[in-house]
């Protein structure tokens, strides 16, 4: 109770205590035969179930006997009957602990009431004494209900914060014509008192009876509308928090903030003076405020970074929004403008509209310091909650600029207590339920409702799926686009191992690996069909929990392969069939669920679209880097090699050498034996090179008939040893395809770092070289120049 309504009915109570007490010292005896007929007409009615409704109680039909009594009965013996019938009425109705404050107000109501029908009814005796009782009573009635409803009226009006016209409208007028025929019956009581008693029993009796049930009638009707009323109302408030909790649900705590979102606003609304109808907007938009978020796309919600200005121009529009589908809704009080306001700033710089000051309706700078506070005490994506010192720090750095600083100053003084307030509150709103008599009841309701975790937990898979989707789109590279998302996969799916298996030529190969049995895996390779994952490929039908013990793989080390205990594992389909497999493998039984299957089918085909992507890059990166007809790098490939190779021997201070070669005789191989041949050739040449060549020498195609041999580390000795055994290759090669010796090699050789220290220097010498060598050999075909002279090019020196 508000301290406003305390002081008035303080000052009733004092008023009517003073009449009461004058009354009782100056009023005359009367009829104590009708006195005593009166009283116990008076409790016999009082204990009936019959009365006015009110905020504060209910008035006791006895008013009839009230009324009778200002015609027959003295001042005194009116007040008792009537104080007696307050009294017991009240106490009839009253089934929690008595509030005496408020019985004692409802009684000096009473006694204000007689004494101002008193007045009104000796006035009119007086002014219109042919007229008697006929005239007076009705005055007096209407007199006694005004005087005794119009103080209960703005009582409940100050408690609830209601409009008196309102509250006096739609609780209290609607009875004063029971008065006026109350009134009538007075009249009656007056007129056959004189009578016989059963001839009084006769006349009274039924007219009781009739204005009992009619009275009874209306006063269930309206009290069955007013549980109407408020059931609509419970009901309102409970499906707006649930469609709330729909859409905030992304996460299960979204309950728990909107609970204290909603407590912490009415608690703080109460604190700097807000009404009942205002506290209860206030409470509907904390519920409702981030309903616009609808229009935001909740990769922009969820982001766990800061926002890009375009992002966040983007999320500016969701008060507006969600203002205009409040608006729809219609509520009976003023929930739009505070939810269109809760981001405006007490500066000026907030958003919608830019409102200023006290431009911005109180409830919601009420609610602004509310979201922030409660956001400073929450987990985010980004960071975790904050201590309630520190975040009340945070807000009170905020007053002035974006918060209004009586608001702050309010929430400083209660924050402390605001957890214990929420705590005191049901966390999600009670069930209206069809009770056994068919009317609605409310039950509590589960403290975490099923429909709330299967919404949370389908908007994280969405929200999982935008984030997975966003790693395959970043990179072509197979590997790494795995790597990150196996880092991703480990917070939705418990594995110990996850092994990606490729399909090529109906067999699947271990291509990566990752978890805890890497020596496990590493270059396993299966038939499809065979094992669990061969299974998979073959049917084309995801497995969950499978055993991973019918995997090739217990001849390779059975103490790791029996701590495998279940599988996950779904195939990767694409246009032209299954292109892989991707299999999970957990030590525990039963280590999967369905909801993580759900996650990785809708993720498979996309999935399975990057795997292709990034081997068709492979393949094509390949077909830029080595040449088609040999399979040896190209041109661009011996650049890149040899200049890391340089790199390499100018750290090392070591030599390298780099041969250019070329086949004499091949112009002559292609026009006599055909093209064709010329390849073989070229093929041949390329396999005899890599053959005669260590696993770290490198062979490129430079193109034509020239190929470029990089050496590292080779000596003079070592490289003449080489070109003889390239010279006698080329021969042999060429001499099985023709059966002729139609092709031999010349050759040029360069050192690192003798000859030049860079890629085209060395390339160039060995080129020189190469020709110098072709040139000799051609003149030596023709008996130029003398063996020994032949002999001297092709020295190393």
């Amino acid at each position: 109770m508000t301290k406003k309504a305390k002081v008035y009915q303080s000052l009733i109570l004092l008023l009517g205590l003073a009449l009461a007490v004058r009354q009782s010292l100056i009023s005359p005896g009367g009829n104590d035969r009708l006195f005593l007929s009166y009283f116990a007409l008076t409790i016999v009615t009082s204990l009936m179930r019959l009365g006015v409704p009110t905020a504060a109680g209910t008035i006791s039909i006895g008013f009839i006997f009230i009324l009778a009594s200002l015609a027959q009965l003295s001042m005194g013996q009116t007040i008792t009957i009537g104080i007696t019938g307050t009294i017991i009425h009240y106490l009839r109705d009253t089934k929690a602990r008595i509030n005496w404050l408020s019985l004692s107000f409802q009684t000096a109501v009473v006694v204000l009431g007689i004494e101002a029908a008193h007045l009104a009814f000796d006035r009119i005796m007086q002014l219109l004494p042919n007229s008697g009782v006929a005239a007076a009573l009705p005055l007096a009635g209407t007199i006694l209900f005004l005087v005794t409803a119009f103080p209960l009226a703005a009582t409940t009006a100050m408690k609830e914060g209601e409009l008196l016209r309102r509250v006096w409208h739609n609780r209290f007028l609607w009875s004063l014509p029971y008065y006026l025929a109350g009134a009538a019956l007075a009249g009656l009581l007056t007129a056959v008192v004189q009578l016989p008693l059963w001839q009084t029993a006769v006349i009274i009796v039924p007219l009781l009876l009739l204005v009992y049930r009619a009275y009874g009638l209306q006063i269930d009707s309206l009290a069955r509308e007013r549980l109407h009323a408020e059931e609509l109302a419970t009901l309102q408030l409970s499906m707006v928090e649930a469609l709330a909790l729909a859409v905030e649900s992304k996460e299960l705590s979204a309950v728990d903030h909107l609970h204290r979102m909603a407590t912490y606003a009415v608690t703080l609304g109460r604190a700097v003076g807000l009404r009942e109808p205002e506290l209860r907007a206030l409470r509907t938009a904390a519920v409702l405020h981030d309903i616009g978020q609808v229009a935001v796309p909740d990769h922009i919600i969820m982001k766990p970074g800061r926002l890009t200005p375009e992002e966040y121009e983007r999320l500016k529009v969701h008060p507006d929004v969600g203002g205009d589908i409040i608006e729809r809704a219609n509520f009976p009080y003023a929930v739009a403008p505070i939810v269109r306001a809760h981001h405006e700033r007490w500066d000026g710089n907030g958003y919608p509209q830019g409102l200023k000051g006290d431009q911005i309706p109180l409830e919601a700078r009420v609610l602004a310091a509310v979201d922030t506070f409660v956001a400073l005490c929450s987990d985010r994506h980004h960071r975790r909650a904050l201590p309630v010192e520190k975040a009340m720090a945070i807000v009170r750095q905020e007053s002035g600029r974006g918060l209004d600083p009586t608001v702050v100053t309010a929430l400083e003084q209660i924050y402390l207590d605001l957890s214990d307030e929420a705590k005191a509150v049901p966390v999600v709103p009670p069930r209206i339920v069809k009770g056994k008599d068919g009317r609605a009841e409310l039950e509590p309701a589960e403290e975490t409702p099923r429909f709330l975790a299967t919404i949370a937990a389908a908007r994280q898979e969405e929200q999982s799926l935008l984030e997975f989707t966003q790693i395959l789109g970043s990179s072509l590279n197979l590997h790494e686009t795995l790597s990150a998302i196996s880092r991703r996969f480990r917070k939705q799916i418990p594995f110990d191992t996850l092994v990606l298996y490729l399909c090529k030529d109906k067999q699947l190969e271990a291509s990566f690996i990752d978890g805890e049995n890497f020596s496990l895996f590493n270059g396993l390779s299966m038939s499809t069909g065979e094992g669990l994952s061969g299974g998979v490929a073959e049917r084309r039908k995801p497995l969950l929990n499978g055993d991973p013990a019918s995997e090739p793989i217990s001849g390779r080390s059975p103490e790791k392969a029996a701590r495998l205990r279940s599988a996950l594992s779904v195939p990767l389909e694409g246009p032209q069939g299954v292109v892989g497999v991707l299999t999970f493998y957990a030590e525990k039984r039963e280590a999967f669920s369905q909801p993580q299957l759900g996650l990785l089918l809708a993720l498979t085909p996309k999935l399975s679209v990057t795997v292709e992507n990034s081997l068709r890059f492979r393949a094509a990166e390949n077909q830029a880097s080595f040449d088609f007809l040999t399979g040896l790098p190209n041109a661009g490939s011996l650049f890149l090699h040899l200049q890391n190779e340089l790199s390499r021997s100018a750290r090392n201070t070591s030599t390298l050498a780099v041969l250019v070669c070329d086949l004499d005789g091949f112009k002559q191989v292609n026009d006599r034996f055909g093209h064709l041949t010329g390849n073989k050739l070229l093929q041949g040449v390329a396999a005899g090179f890599k053959e005669s060549c260590r696993e770290y020498d490198f062979v490129a195609r430079l193109g034509g008939d020239e190929f470029v041999i990089v050496l590292p580390g080779a000596t003079d000795e070592a490289v003449k040893t080489r070109r003889k055994r390239f010279s006698e290759m080329v021969e042999k090669v060429a001499f099985d395809l023709c059966m002729e010796r139609v092709a031999s090699l010349s050759v040029g050789v360069a050192f690192y770092p003798k000859d030049g220290r860079s890629a085209e220097e060395l390339l160039a010498k060995a080129d020189e070289l190469m020709y110098q060598d072709k040139t000799v050999r051609k003149a030596l075909r023709a008996g130029m120049v003398s063996e020994t002279a032949h002999s001297w090019l092709n020295s190393t020196e």
